[in-house]
């Protein structure tokens, strides 16, 4: 196994918002639960449409918003996704009592290019059995759904702003109540939802190369971009809330971001791909000094990472692989997890199988 091992800067503690929430003694001890395994929960879903606003000039947005939560139920309606239905979750199935003793840690990710946002709903499934929210957002406009509409640049600036109104919106769901610490949380991003995971973070964009995109249509899908949707990229397009991400197999965009843009990010970046993924070495090599572990699957493929399918690694395997790592570098940021198994399956001290291989930044 492949090691680096630097773990300054992967410690956090949460903040005042989950200490005011604090009721007492939840007797449940989470972070004692496998992290390789499903926790004790079943898992809930729920998904509604959520609008929200891009200015007087841009209008009014609607994105899908889906949310897997913690539930003491057993039996109850299948989820239905946007395309197909889930039967390892329950539909509007009641919210079990808050494990942690901050409410709810909250999980968000952003699915691939044209893809739905239960692409990677095995991530989500698996934080919500050990007692997290997890939420993700049909990127509308760059969907499975949208395979023949015309190609949109707008798309690059709606990803983390939807990101951002899919917080608001657990913020104020109201099932939930109040619960959720949407005030640090962790979000994964697969492939194209990876520039979201920078771009949410806090990485800086580079505007001379971003005004070229805009003008030319390169790397935008050959959309190019009017007045507005080119001011879009000068403003400040991350959000706080966003302290740590997980790319799934999608690397760094340096024509968007620049030579050194991911310096200005705020927190740690679990990344995760391929033994070979093109690319990936390179974008290792290039890293300003951030905080940044690499977790190589050898055998895994685009798919092992969303929806499935890949035919040189078991799909259950690749899945159960990046749910405990992620699961463990959640719980090491958002919960303060200092516990040696979380610790050292981050580090590459705790084997958690021979398929992986890790380097740290």
């Amino acid at each position: 196994m492949k090691k680096l091992i630097c773990l300054a800067g992967l410690l956090a503690c949460s903040g005042d918002k989950a200490e005011e929430r604090v009721s007492g003694d939840t007797g449940l001890d989470p972070l004692s639960w496998p992290l390789d395994e499903p926790g004790p929960f079943q898992i809930g879903y729920q998904s509604w449409d959520h609008n929200y606003s891009l200015g007087d000039v841009l209008g009014e947005r609607t994105i899908r918003i889906h949310l897997w939560y913690p539930t003491e139920e057993t039996s109850g309606p299948v989820g239905e996704y946007t395309v197909g239905t889930d039967p390892k979750v329950i539909a509007e199935a009641d919210l079990a009592p808050a494990a942690h003793e901050g409410g709810y840690p909250v999980h968000v990710h952003s699915h691939g290019d044209l893809d739905l946002g239960s692409g990677s709903a095995f991530l989500s499934r698996h934080l919500s059995s050990h007692g997290w929210v997890s939420v993700a957002m049909d990127h509308t406009g760059n969907t499975l759904l949208d395979l023949t509409a015309s190609p949109q640049a707008a798309n690059f600036f709606h990803r983390p702003l939807d990101v951002r109104a899919a917080l608001n919106a657990v913020d104020g769901f109201e099932p939930l109540g109040g619960l959720a610490d949407t005030d640090r949380v962790v979000l994964s991003g697969h492939s194209r939802g990876a520039y979201t995971t920078w771009s949410s973070l806090g990485a800086s964009y580079d505007q001379e190369s971003v005004a070229q995109m805009c003008a030319t249509g390169d790397s935008l899908d050959g959309d190019v971009c009017t007045q507005e949707e080119r001011a879009m990229f000068e403003t400040d397009l991350s959000d706080p809330r966003v302290v740590a991400t997980i790319p799934l197999d999608g690397t760094l965009r340096r024509t968007w971001f620049g030579a050194t843009g991911e310096a200005s990010i705020r927190g740690p970046v679990l990344y995760f791909s391929p033994e070979d993924s093109n690319g990936s070495q390179q974008q290792f090599d290039g890293l300003a000094d951030i905080d940044f572990t690499w977790v190589q699957l050898e055998g895994a493929c685009h798919q092992s990472f969303a929806n499935g399918g890949c035919t040189s690694l078991d799909t259950e395997v690749g899945f159960g692989l990046v749910s405990a790592m992620s699961l463990a570098f959640s719980r090491t940021i958002i919960l303060g997890d200092v516990g040696s198994h979380s610790v050292g399956l981050l580090s590459g001290d705790v084997e958690i199988s021979d398929l992986v291989s890790i380097l740290h930044r």
